[in-house]
């Protein structure tokens, strides 16, 4: 396999520089990925630029200015699986194989552009209707944590070295995982167990992660045997293979969270789901 050309800031200006002269309605580019950290100086170069984008008319914009400048989509059938991979909103390369990589809001269908990263980020360049801002290193590090891909790690690694702030990172992972109704902290926590195994760096979030996703887990669980109509200690034990005590003290826990009501009118007592946490629970269920 060919190894791909590296771009470094003076090539990535040059196409700022195209691109501006292009865009003819306001774009607003996030800056992540290879090219992010290019710009914090902790890469040389790098291969693409990963670009959020908050609505689907600022891609079609940036898309025909791209084209303009003899972006198109790529033929190749590498390219073509790695589209579908990330589920990008566009994918575009030029001839001498550098390419954009193109989010509307929501990146490789995981994690989407809240207003909390938004405000984190820096402005990096602005002329006439083009305007990019750069993400943080607490959320290019988070966009990456939550991939497959095994690359992510070495980018990881710089930022991580480069100095984190991880009670961000921790912070909008849980709140990624409350909007989303998916259980991010269990695929970042798995990504910085890859990242000490593979780099020896030891986050000081690990723990906090494995407590947060030990515990919905144990949510998840009890929640859909109460949804299964297990809605008894002895019953829910039963099915999970727990001991009684176990179940008891967990589901107190929850309904403390008021996340479950228990009927005490008779004996054994009976756990019921709150109505209004409904919804939340059952998107729980997807697991990262």
């Amino acid at each position: 396999m060919t190894q791909r050309r590296s771009f470094d800031k003076d090539f990535l200006h040059q196409e700022f520089e195209k691109l501006s002269s292009r865009i003819d309605k306001p774009v607003t580019m996030f800056l992540i990925g290879g090219g992010g950290l290019a710009f914090y100086g902790l890469k040389v170069a790098t291969k693409d630029m990963d670009i959020i984008l908050n609505s689907a008319d600022e891609l079609t914009a940036l898309t025909v200015a791209l084209e303009s400048l003899n972006y198109k989509k790529s033929d190749s059938i590498l390219i073509a699986r790695a589209y579908n991979k990330m589920q990008a909103s566009n994918i575009l390369e030029n001839d001498d194989g550098f390419r954009w990589d193109l989010f509307v809001r929501k990146v490789c269908n995981a994690l989407t552009l809240s207003d909390d990263m938004k405000s984190r980020a820096k402005q990096l360049w602005t002329r006439g209707k083009l305007k990019i801002q750069l993400a943080s290193k607490e959320d290019i590090f988070l966009f990456k944590g939550i991939t497959e891909r095994e690359a992510d790690l070495d980018d990881m690694r710089l930022l991580a070295e480069s100095g984190l702030d991880w009670k961000i990172i921790v912070q909008e992972c849980q709140n990624q995982s409350t909007f989303s109704g998916r259980l991010w902290e269990n695929a970042l926590l798995q990504k910085l167990l890859d990242l000490r195994e593979k780099h020896h760096i030891v986050s000081p979030i690990e723990k906090l992660l494995r407590t947060g996703t030990e515990k919905k887990l144990i949510d998840i669980t009890l929640i859909e045997e109460i949804k299964k109509e297990n809605n008894t200690i002895k019953s829910i034990a039963q099915a999970i293979k727990e001991p009684q005590s176990f179940v008891r003290k967990e589901l107190k826990r929850l309904a403390e969270e008021d996340l479950v009501k228990v009927d005490k009118s008779h004996r054994p007592h009976k756990f019921y789901l709150n109505a209004r946490n409904t919804k939340h629970t059952s998107d729980c269920s997807k697991i990262e």
